[in-house]
């Protein structure tokens, strides 16, 4: 029998270890992970590993076994342990969260196509509207600065995964810590990838995960929006390639940004780009947001400054996107009306 000890540290060189430890464990091996020196965890930590961990699982179609994690209160009270089959601690989805916290859960894409029938809505209203359920939860506030950032980031990163992805669910987690001025939202999926979504269009060559990540990131970048392609002006919610990139500047305002795909990672921060090689290859697309609330101002003054710049990088890329970022990835739906 073979066993892995989780780290204590959640940082990413210590989950990216364990994770590729898991992944390399040989098929014909029993696999036991002990929770023993497990400290603190956080949103991202959960979320990704609990991913790998159910990936190799069915991969191989076996069980694993657990020690050392009776007394992680916290971790099984964010549905951790539940998320990748371990039966301790709350269910997945069982509760919306409270106190700062919104614990593991599983939004199913058929869910959000269904409100959007019955409402006689687009998918990305009702993407927007549990974006802003998710920052109120977080914030405890009804309306904010930090609802707004909150619901902007979590929107873009939903969107990418509904429209790109062909993942059939959003896996998220989140927490708030007032006291640290933090907020720490994880969102994955378990779709085609950066690389492969990215292939869809015809003017850009990804020949591995770490290119397809800077491509991403980069304004005007998309697997739906290029020279040639229909383009809905009128639409607001018309991807534009632009969500990702908005996104990073605001997390890099004292917070990081880190997004993973295939077998490489990609972290932003306000003074740094670290590559990281992850050891290991994970289906789909996962990313940490981390913002620090201190350092958010009115929101739409931060995206008309990051969407200027944006377009002054997309005027050097020629016949990849549109330039111009769509209404949706500049600004919070309920501001559609005051731009026109």
């Amino acid at each position: 029998m073979l066993t892995i000890n989780f780290p204590y540290s959640s940082n990413e060189v210590d989950i990216f270890d364990f994770c590729s430890q898991v992944h390399a464990c040989p098929a014909e091996e029993e696999l036991t992970v002990n929770f023993s020196s497990m400290g603190r965890i956080e949103p991202f930590t959960m979320t990704y590993v609990a991913k790998i961990i159910r990936d190799y699982l069915r991969k191989h179609s076996k069980q694993m076994y657990c020690t050392g994690f009776e007394d992680k209160d916290y971790a099984a009270n964010m549905a951790f342990f539940r998320a990748f089959g371990l039966k301790h601690g709350r269910e997945p989805n069982c509760t919306e969260g409270n106190d700062r916290f919104v614990p593991f859960t599983i939004l199913r894409i058929q869910t959000i196509k269904d409100e959007a029938s019955k409402e006689w809505k687009v998918e990305q209203e009702i993407i927007e509207r549990r974006a802003e359920h998710l920052a109120q939860i977080l914030s405890q506030q009804e309306s904010s600065d930090l609802v707004d950032a909150l619901t902007f980031s979590i929107r873009e990163i939903m969107r990418n995964v509904f429209e790109h992805s062909e993942s059939k669910s959003i896996e998220y987690c989140a927490q708030y810590w007032p006291s640290y001025h933090k907020v720490e939202i994880a969102i994955l999926d378990h779709g085609i990838g950066l690389k492969e979504s990215l292939n869809n269009n015809p003017f850009i060559e990804v020949e591995c995960d770490s290119d397809a990540i800077q491509q991403a990131l980069m304004p005007a970048i998309s697997s739906k929006s290029y020279k040639g392609a229909y383009i809905d002006k009128n639409d607001p919610w018309q991807n534009s390639g632009f969500g990702l990139y908005m996104i990073s500047r605001i997390c890099r305002l004292g917070g990081s940004f880190l997004i993973c795909s295939g077998d490489h990672g990609i972290k932003l921060d306000e003074q740094s780009k670290e590559h990281i090689e992850l050891g290991h290859k994970c289906e789909g697309t996962s990313v940490r947001i981390i913002l620090n609330t201190s350092k958010l101002s009115q929101l739409s003054t931060m995206l008309s400054s990051f969407r200027d710049e944006g377009y002054e990088i997309a005027k050097e890329i020629k016949n990849v996107g549109v330039y111009t970022a769509s209404a949706a990835s500049q600004m919070l739906s309920r501001d559609f009306t005051k731009s026109t």
